[in-house]
């Protein structure tokens, strides 16, 4: 072993080691609560994270090639949360530690791994070259993906249909929260809906699931776009931009 490779292999453990325990809180988060279809990677992940390390440890080359492909699927489970904190919850310190962190460890882990594992091939420093283009693409993509992006979420809609066939929407996160903002139309199909799928009570119609698409660049609202009431799908969709809406829109802004 070359000393170059005596001290890549140094540096390597100790990312590992300390990736190992700032996985920890995610990971037990993950097994609390879950987060959907991927909680299975994550808890079968943080394992064999520790088993790579002790490979690695004790001089084995698995445990180098298993820590570069558990960096590489960090990396993409975490590039969302890493885009949404950097717009929406920068402010948020705690989550860097827990999320960020974590993040550029597994991206630096990448081309340090990829140097040792290539030390002998006579390609190593163009395989090194490409693996270090792939980690730039890494840490600019989070952001880059956040400049123009969709986002779905379900609200409780107080509609009220005038006399004059006008249609007032007061939205609101849930039933008895105090934060709305107020969206108008005359659109026929519209009032159908909300008539058809819609509870009366008083006077206006309760849309208790209403699925909305909202449009951002990076954290500015852009538009609300109504997609569906109560699952059923509003056609044509009907969508307004900031300056139509009025009243507070903090609310939406998404969670992930």
């Amino acid at each position: 072993m070359t000393k170059i490779q005596k001290q890549l292999r140094l540096i390597i453990i100790t990312a590992n080691i300390i990736l190992f325990l700032n996985l920890f809180s995610i990971t037990i988060t993950t097994f609390a609560y879950g987060i959907g279809k991927m909680t299975y990677l994550y808890l079968a992940l943080y394992p064999l994270l520790g088993i790579a390390t002790i490979l690695a440890i004790v001089k084995l080359r698995l445990g180098f090639v298993f820590t570069l492909f558990i960096s590489l699927i960090y990396c993409f489970l975490l590039t969302n949360n890493v885009g949404h904190y950097f717009v929406f919850n920068s402010s948020n310190y705690v989550l860097f530690w827990i999320i960020v962190l974590p993040y550029f460890l597994s991206i630096s882990i990448i081309p340090l791994t990829i140097a040792y594992l290539s030390n002998k091939l006579k390609s190593k420093n163009l395989i090194i070259i490409v693996s270090l283009i792939i980690c730039f693409s890494f840490i600019i993509y989070p952001i880059i993906d956040r400049y123009n992006k969709e986002y779905t979420d379900t609200i409780f809609i107080d509609a009220e249909i005038n006399k004059s066939g006008f249609t007032i929407l007061n939205c609101k996160p849930g039933f008895a929260d105090s934060r709305n903002f107020v969206l108008t139309n005359n659109s026929n199909e519209l009032q159908k809906q909300i008539k058809k799928y819609g509870e009366y009570y008083q006077g206006s119609y309760f849309l208790s699931n209403t699925t909305i698409r909202t449009h951002y660049k990076f954290d500015k609202l852009i538009s609300v776009t109504i997609v569906e009431i109560n699952n059923n799908k509003l056609n044509p969709e009907l969508t307004w931009r900031t300056n139509k809406i009025k009243g507070e829109t903090d609310f939406l802004t998404p969670h992930n």
